[in-house]
């Protein structure tokens, strides 16, 4: 594993190399292109790239960045000869450098992204050797060495110096601190030349810890992104469920004390079933079965738990994993209403938590949140009839930022961004002959794509007439026309498109989804249904004679 990144010759006068130190016990060196004289070295995270200063140029001093691999790229003239240390500053975003001056003192600057440098305050008389910053004490460090002798400095922005302890004879520069570990690094050479890496703790106890060479002098040093740090995969979620042939997104990044370091480039992915994934962010199709899936760089590694099924009805049956859960209740506002009072069956205090029993005939958080999940989940191979988003789950999301769910009777209804669910949503079943029997989720699902179509801007309402086929007026429980309508017409087109449409449901939901359309909506119009989409108008003529 890489643990730190140095700039440093390994003979004096000759070019930099870009050196990467494993603590267990490795170092190895490449060319630093295009090959400059450089001082100090930093990391920032956002870019994932590191930064020092080109002192010695014919154009005047200038700020780089340089990569992992070792590729400089120069950023702008800094106008200062900045030596003694680089360091950067996220709350500023910007660096802060220390200059040794012809005049035997150091100062503090900081530089801009460009490079443009402001001179800040004198830290004290000596030759700096290297600068860093901790974020958690917000406080720069500085080894500074004076009379042969080298100094742990402590610096804040305030123009508070203060001189800590001694850190020993023939420091040869660069500094840089671990905060998994709260220590800092540094390289500092023995009496015949042969250069040593070296801890240093706040304590002031001093550490040697391995051996880097002979002579290696002028060293810029900074930790790796991923020293101290932890595997962090962002997607899947751990116990995640997927349908086979559903597109599943891989991504992760590392993260360290003070937040994330690195993102997933070069990050590996492997699946216990699939094998190798990909590196990287890749979009992978995953096999049928329980995944444990891995994603690994260097010595770090997380592996998760994924589970994938042949269809959204297997899918439905199957608990939903705490953090799937989790992702749901943020996209919306759930408010958990209690029924009449003085009637415990009413109470959501009553229905704890989040069970999973699709046999139970009791309300279930969970079967709320599984219904939606599901919805989630749907995919067509035609665009949706309706709306601007890609998928039916986002659709609602648009215009509904609340879902009210009560334990009493009450009617569904919606508007102003909320939907107002009634006990029977809180409820794998919908026949009261059979309460230990899960109903298919379209029931539902229809349901609360009708009331979604009342929080939309352009919504006419519903109204009271003759239905086009003669059948009798239901009062406010129609929809005056197909096109634009209401929430019948919306439910309709739901059903319709899983129905004919459907990637991941199964064959019984879509037969459901059919007779929904066909037994339920048609006598709720009070015009002949009628579309300007030529697939809705095939499926008005197949279902519905229209």
């Amino acid at each position: 594993m890489i643990d730190l990144y140095t700039i440093g010759s390994q003979h004096p006068g000759t070019d930099p190399t870009w050196t990467t130190i494993d603590i267990q016990g490795t170092v190895k060196d490449q060319p630093i292109t295009p090959a400059r004289q450089l001082a100090g070295l930093t990391y920032k995270p956002a870019p994932r790239l590191y930064y020092t200063v080109a002192p010695t140029n014919p154009e005047g001093p200038l700020l780089c960045s340089i990569s992992t691999a070792g590729a400089l790229e120069i950023l702008g003239p800094t106008r200062q000869t900045m030596t003694g240390g680089i360091a950067y500053h996220s709350a500023d975003d910007c660096f802060y450098a220390l200059s040794n001056e012809s005049d035997g003192s150091v100062k503090l600057y900081s530089i801009t992204m460009s490079g443009q440098a402001s001179e800040l305050f004198t830290i004290t008389l000596g030759v700096a050797v290297g600068l860093t910053y901790v974020q958690a004490s917000d406080t720069f460090y500085a080894l500074i060495t004076q009379d042969n002798f080298t100094w742990f400095y402590s610096i804040k922005t305030s123009s508070t110096v203060t001189k800590l302890f001694g850190a020993g004879l023939r420091v040869f520069g660069g500094l840089c601190h671990s905060p998994s570990e709260n220590l800092f690094y540094f390289v500092a050479n023995e009496e015949d030349g042969f250069s040593y890496l070296w801890t240093l703790a706040l304590s002031g106890s001093v550490v040697k810890r391995m051996g880097l060479g002979y002579n290696f002098n002028h060293v810029g040093i900074s930790m790796s992104p991923w020293f101290g740090g932890s595997m962090n995969i962002k997607s899947p979620l751990e116990g995640e469920r997927f349908v086979g042939g559903e597109t599943t997104s891989l991504d992760a990044n590392i993260l360290n004390a003070t937040g994330p370091s690195w993102n997933s480039d070069g990050i590996a992915w492997q699946s216990s079933i699939d094998g190798a994934l990909g590196t990287g962010s890749p979009t992978v199709t995953l096999s049928p079965g329980t995944h444990v899936i891995t994603a690994s760089k260097e010595r770090l590694k997380q592996s998760i738990t994924v589970r994938v099924f042949a269809n959204l009805g297997t899918l439905y049956q199957a608990a939903p994993s705490p953090a799937e859960i989790g992702r749901v209740l943020g996209d919306f506002t759930f408010d958990w209403v209690d029924g009449a009072s003085g009637d415990p069956t009413q109470r959501w205090d009553s229905y704890p938590g989040f069970p999973f029993d699709q046999t139970s005939p009791n309300p279930s958080r969970t079967a709320v949140i599984a219904k939606l999940d599901v919805l989630r989940h749907q995919r067509f191979s035609e665009p949706l009839p309706y709306g601007t988003a890609a998928t039916a789950y986002e659709q609602v999301r648009l215009n509904t930022h609340t879902i009210r769910v009560s334990l009493d009777t009450a009617l569904n209804m919606a508007g102003g961004g909320v939907i107002n669910l009634n006990r029977t949503f809180t409820t794998w079943w919908n026949n009261p002959a059979t309460p230990t029997v899960a109903a298919p989720y379209v029931h539902s699902l229809y349901l609360f794509n009708h009331e979604s179509r009342h929080n939309e801007p352009g919504d006419p309402g519903h109204a009271t007439c003759t239905a086009w086929t003669g059948a009798p007026a239901i009062d406010d429980g129609m929809d005056a026309t197909f096109e634009p309508g209401s929430g019948f017409a919306r439910a309709t087109l739901y059903v319709m498109w899983v129905y004919k449409y459907a990637r991941y449901d199964p064959p019984a939901i879509r037969t459901e989804a059919k007779n929904i359309a066909v037994q339920q909506f048609k006598d709720r119009f009070c015009g002949h249904p009628t579309s300007s989409n030529p697939l809705v108008r095939a499926l008005l003529t197949e279902l519905w004679n229209a």
